[in-house]
């Protein structure tokens, strides 16, 4: 997302002027989303218990998906809003609106191998991009659960990729 784009993002009316504060400050940069998004996996991991089920700080279903880095070849974690799809999950590439992919779908797209942790569950999983019949159903879902996202895709010509992640075994 630009600059203009951020500053001409519309307030819906879900959200109250403290929250809608709150959400453009959080989402201010990338580099605030990053430091946030490492707390949020340090916070996850000191505490995982109800995380799934939305018990968390959040009050969503949160899991933590770790990915090899295309670039570094190093895991990489991240704490994300996740829809239960039987016994895959669904994630969203968002980046709260901006106009690039998140790292963690970049390195999916270059190895889909990858680990989720569900609380204290942790598996071995495979992901790949929801087929476009499988994003029309899902996104309704999608953005029952986190109406933000509907928001945020309002701000970019970037299609959000929908991604399922299905766990293989055990971690």
């Amino acid at each position: 997302m630009t600059v203009s784009n951020r500053e001409n993002m519309q307030k819906p009316d879900y959200l109250s002027d403290d929250e809608w504060a709150y959400l453009k400050d959080q989402t201010s940069s990338l580099a605030r989303i990053r430091s946030d998004g490492n707390a949020d996996v340090a916070s996850y991991l000191a505490n995982p218990d109800g995380r799934a089920t939305g018990a968390g700080p959040s009050g969503l279903p949160t899991l933590l998906l770790t990915t090899i880095g295309k670039k570094s070849g190093q895991q990489r974690t991240v704490a994300l809003v996740f829809l239960q799809h039987g016994d895959a999950v669904v994630i969203v590439a968002s980046l709260a609106g901006y106009d690039r992919n998140p790292a963690w779908y970049g390195n999916l797209e270059a190895n889909p191998s990858c680990w989720v942790q569900l609380d204290r569950k942790k598996s071995k999983a495979v992901a790949r991009d929801a087929t476009e019949s499988e994003r029309r159903a899902l996104w309704p879902q999608l953005t029952k659960l986190l109406p933000l996202w509907d928001l945020f895709q309002k701000q970019t010509e970037r299609a959000f990729p929908i991604v399922i992640v299905t766990p293989t075994g055990q971690a």
